[in-house]
């Protein structure tokens, strides 16, 4: 049998190396095993609430994506219209070394969207803070091109167009498009009784500030030197908290404002497209295939071991 031959007349460097490989796929497998198997029972006993009645904690949600009002969410490299995208581009490089030639994709640039969306049910609106999320979108799109920055994608991006473009960069890109159904998992937070948060969007609106440095100082800069000092930055924070504060009064008028963020203590938050039913399915087979994973990783070491170890004694 080939896999026996190889497992006694390898040399003990490949031999070792081999089933370290293959151990730690086995560890690996088994690892994703228990987390797959734990989202799908936190998603299956987790009761879905609405926006109007939600507890302050760890909670789930269903409704749709929408945009907020204000400045249009697009994708950096299609330039669809969307509530999240993730996208990365890479080209291709070649080395050449002793004779032979080497083709390699080398990622050159990747990004997520951190913008805020809403999450709208029947009952009421909640805002979704993407930062730190497990997404799975509704557009998964990949093709290749001749510029770094496409600007657009093709219309067909199938396995057989992706198979057959060509171009020394390849794009992929996932998005969340504006009413897409959505389900949420994460921390439930109503904005107007946090003040973690009010610190956050004060601290958010600080550094948006302090890109347009000639703004900041134009507005702040009190004595005149050209210069921000403690005070004066004391007093731009004083500003910027009256402007989060009035911002809020005016989008909430009278209405609890409610935020759901990536919860504490490292538990999963979660954003999905698929339905809970399915996404625990999904979880639930993933965990299984994990488990075959790790059983058939496991046996062959220990068989490997066996024969190459007791072959020796």
């Amino acid at each position: 049998m080939l896999f026996r031959d190889i497992a006694l007349q390898s040399s003990p460097q490949h031999f070792w190396l081999a089933i370290g490989f293959t151990g730690l796929v086995g560890a690996a497998c088994f690892y994703l095993a228990f987390r797959w198997l734990h989202r799908a029972r936190l998603i299956a006993d987790t009761p879905t609430a609405k926006v109007r009645s939600a507890a302050q904690g760890y909670v789930e949600l269903e409704g749709r994506a929408q945009l907020m009002d204000g400045e249009p969410i697009h994708a950096p490299l299609s330039g669809a219209r969307c509530v999240w995208y993730s996208y990365k581009v890479e080209k291709q490089e070649t080395d050449f070394e002793d004779g032979r030639s080497t083709t390699r994709w080398q990622t050159i640039e990747s990004g997520v969207s951190e913008a805020i969306f809403h999450l709208e049910d029947d009952t009421g609106r909640c805002i979704v803070d993407p930062g730190g999320a497990e997404v799975t979108p509704s557009i998964r799109v990949k093709w290749r091109g001749q510029l770094a920055r496409p600007g657009y994608a093709p219309q067909q991006t199938g396995f057989w167009n992706s198979l057959f473009s060509s171009g020394p960069y390849r794009y992929t890109e996932y998005r969340i498009q504006p009413n897409d159904p959505l389900y949420v998992i994460g921390q439930f937070v109503s904005l107007g009784a946090d003040s973690v948060t009010l610190h956050t969007e004060v601290r958010d609106l600080l550094s948006r500030w302090k890109q347009n440095r000639s703004e900041l100082i134009k507005r702040f800069d009190t004595d005149g030197n050209s210069e921000i000092d403690a005070e004066e930055w004391e007093l731009a924070r004083q500003h910027a908290e009256r402007e989060v504060m009035a911002s809020w009064r005016e989008k909430t008028r009278q209405t609890e404002f409610h935020l759901m963020k990536n919860p504490d203590y490292g538990r999963p938050y979660l954003l999905s497209v698929i339905p809970q039913e399915k996404l625990t399915e999904r979880y639930r087979r993933n965990a299984w295939i994990a488990v075959m994973g790790f059983l058939i990783a496991g046996s062959s070491t220990t068989w490997a071991l066996h024969l190459r170890l007791g072959s020796i004694l």
